[in-house]
């Protein structure tokens, strides 16, 4: 048996080991997956921000040809004393940029300045304000991130190197909510034809709520199969350790019948050699002793026996009822009357106080008889002074019920719902204590549920337990 608790305990550390190691494994490997994708997605964020200033500043050389030549032109400074007039300028940036139409923007900046330097020795500043308009620049933010497959709550700002916002689709209440963005900044308009630098600011909002989401599928199918594994992990252990509880009450039953079987035994035994043995001169009262304990022995034998097999039922199944109809509290007495003697032997009593009028049930005579004499029997054994029962019936909605209440040790309320399993003694420190197999109260229960009425139990330590059975009056009865 220790070997066994023993096997036992080491399937359950390493199992919590494993199961530990498993939930750790998966806890890293989703960190790991989390980071890997927020990587991944601000370097998309940034290759799209770039984009997008790219897309800007293409927006800018298209709208500064129309802007860059005032429509009174009159140059100044111009080059070696030349006049030129404002289509030859304009033909110049025009031919220049077909040529290099294919080409980045810095190609297309550094063109039209060296043309525009060449032309008017000029130093040209763009306004913003002129070249660029909201709609425009959200259209070219949707689009860009679109094409990269990006679906992200954003805002956005231009400043000047000072700070200051020239563009922004916020408004100064909404800076709070800007604190817990993601931001992605980059410089743009950097080169010597503007007077200062401007810089573009992408603002992600709940960056890693929107990558977490993106993982929902992934994560519910990961928890669900660690809730899984962890409900079976707590289920196995709670199979284990009714097996081992039921291995431990199998056990004690094994010993408490070898305990029980082996008393009668030795003593018709024994009983029966004094019989025999010719050198021992018996007298008829020797002789009717050694008889009766012969039969009270034998007696004892066959309750044994017959409680041990009322307890098949459960294990074979749904047993036929042989059902008559008859008064309870003839049942009654009779379980009495056959339980008397023993409690005349500790001086004990039992009262009745019948007060139910529904008291004709249908049922199977024998099997209710068993229930009530085996309670009685409990009553009995579990009484430490003299044992004094009272049985009373009580009308109730569709039947009648049984209460047997008793002045013994009680039992505790983490018991009491165990007391109808089957093997189950409660624990009374010595195991032969309170003779018995744990089978009486399982039978009780089994019966009652055929009859399809229940048993209940109250019960107090040091205050004595009550039993309830609520059985169903006799159809004819009721009708």
């Amino acid at each position: 048996m220790k070997e066994i608790q023993k096997y036992i305990r080491t399937i359950i550390v390493l199992s919590s080991i494993s199961l530990f190691g498993f939930l750790i494994i998966q806890y890293y490997w989703a960190k790991n997956n989390f980071e890997e994708k927020k990587l991944n997605i601000q370097n998309v964020i940034s290759i799209c921000n770039q984009e997008i200033i790219e897309e800007i500043e293409d927006l800018i050389v298209e709208k500064s040809t129309k802007l860059v030549i005032p429509k009174s032109f009159s140059p100044i400074n111009s080059l070696n004393n030349a006049i030129h007039d404002e289509k030859t300028l304009v033909d110049s940036l025009v031919s220049q940029l077909e040529l290099i139409e294919d080409e980045n923007f810095m190609v297309k900046r550094k063109t039209i300045i060296d043309i525009v330097n060449r032309h008017l020795s000029l130093n040209i500043n763009f306004d913003l304000d002129q070249l660029l308009d909201e709609e425009e620049l959200i259209e070219i933010i949707n689009q860009v991130m679109q094409e990269h497959n990006l679906d992200l709550e954003y805002f956005y700002s231009i400043t000047n190197s000072s700070g200051l916002i020239l563009f922004s689709n916020f408004e100064k209440k909404e800076n709070e909510l800007l604190i817990n963005s993601t931001i992605f900044s980059d410089e743009f308009l950097i080169d010597d034809i503007y007077n200062e630098r401007k810089i573009f600011s992408l603002y992600i909002m709940n960056l890693e709520k929107s990558i977490i989401k993106s993982f929902s599928s992934i994560f519910l199918i990961s928890i669900s199969l660690i809730t899984i594994v962890i409900g079976t992990f707590f289920y196995s252990i709670k199979i284990i350790n009714n097996q081992k509880k039921i291995t431990q009450i199998k056990s004690d039953f094994i010993n408490n019948m070898t305990h029980e079987l082996k008393t009668p035994i030795a003593t018709i035994g024994l009983a029966c050699e004094a019989l025999k043995d010719e050198n021992i001169e018996l007298n008829k009262p020797m002789k009717d002793k050694f008889l009766s304990t012969i039969t009270n022995e034998n007696e004892r034998l066959g309750k044994l026996v017959e409680t041990v097999l009322q307890n098949t039922i459960s294990d074979k199944g749904t047993p036929e009822l042989k059902l008559e109809i008859f008064n309870i509290e003839e049942i009654i007495e009779k379980a009495m009357k056959s339980i008397q003697l023993s409690f005349d032997k500790k001086e004990g009593s039992i009262e009745t106080d019948f007060m139910a009028l529904n008291k004709i049930v249908e049922a199977d005579k024998l099997h209710i008889t068993n229930v009530i004499y085996n309670l009685l029997d409990n009553s009995l054994k579990y009484s430490e002074n003299r044992p004094l029962v009272k049985i009373s019936t009580r009308d109730v909605i569709g039947g009648l019920v049984i209460r047997i209440k008793d002045n013994g040790i009680g039992i505790a309320k983490d018991n009491q719902e165990k007391i109808f399993e089957k093997l189950y003694r409660v624990p009374t420190g010595n195991i032969h204590n309170v003779k018995g197999f744990g089978l009486g109260l399982s039978y009780v229960r089994s019966i009652m549920e055929l009859h399809q009425g229940t048993i209940k139990v109250e019960s107090k330590l040091d205050q004595g337990s009550t039993f309830l059975l609520n059985l169903k009056a006799s159809k004819i009865i009721e009708s």
